[in-house]
């Protein structure tokens, strides 16, 4: 064996299709209708569009009418970090009357010196208000204090995908909750995750519900070890169900 994929379980549901065009919507809930959804989850699961490769969060459901949570979340990647940026700090767009906030969920450091001014690195954003972006170049802050700059326009969606417009016909379907990622042990240790909001250095997770869709680990030495790690979105305010799947299939190579 030199290399394995990994995929993750998803909730039962058949794959159907839009019934009408749905444009994104970062301000409000919205709600959108499907052909047949009769053997969905009823409440508080995520769609993928397989056309157009993007997800939602369904509040809930009724009939063929699904409740769609407002896109609140995103990505913004950073040049000239001057403050640590650490979850939970909430940024904006000027240091008063900002058009534009957001709670920062996660900060992926990537290179650079906070203490010089020079960190670099992506922020994962929730609670995401306004509807326009951070700006290209652009200075955020954190209160009255500049922060860093915007290394090109943030991104709005949910769990790494770009919010795109859905269209009639589209193909959805219920899909995983989870996201996976993986690392090899560095001198023969894992890193230990900071606390249960804050990825290890190194992990880059995505979304990988089906064995045709699956995470590749590939030119495996003997002995060697690989670390999987998971990771689950929970929106705030979402409803609560039993039936999450958190299954990893494997198929060896």
């Amino acid at each position: 064996m030199n290399c394995f994929s990994i995929w993750t379980g998803k909730p039962k549901g058949t794959a159907t299709q839009l019934a009408s065009t749905y444009y994104t919507n970062y301000v409000a809930p919205t709600t959108m209708n499907v052909t047949n959804a009769s053997d969905w989850l009823t409440r508080g699961f995520w769609i993928r569009n397989k056309t157009r490769n993007d997800l939602r969060y369904v509040d809930y459901r009724s009939g063929n009418t699904l409740y769609i949570k407002t896109i609140d979340c995103g990505t913004l990647n950073f040049k000239n970090g001057g403050v640590e940026l650490q979850p939970g700090m909430t940024i904006a767009n000027a240091t008063s009357g900002a058009t534009i906030t957001a709670a920062i969920d996660q900060a992926i450091f990537e290179s650079g010196s906070w203490s010089n001014g020079t960190a670099a690195g992506t922020l994962l954003l929730k609670k995401y208000v306004g509807s326009s972006n951070f700006g290209t170049t652009a200075t955020f802050y954190t209160g009255s204090q500049a922060a860093g700059v915007c290394n090109g326009i943030s991104t709005r969606g949910f769990r790494g995908y770009s919010a795109q417009a859905w269209s009639t016909y589209d193909v959805v379907e219920p899909t995983s909750d989870i996201d996976i990622g993986y690392n090899l042990p560095a001198g023969g240790y894992y890193k230990n995750p900071v606390n249960e909001t804050t990825a290890p250095d190194g992990v880059a997770f995505g979304h990988y519900p089906s064995q045709e869709e699956c995470l590749i680990v590939e030119s495996l030495l003997g002995g060697a070890s690989v670390g999987i790690w998971i990771r689950q979105t929970i929106l705030d305010g979402t409803q609560a169900r039993e039936d999450v799947d958190g299954s990893l299939s494997f198929a060896w190579y």
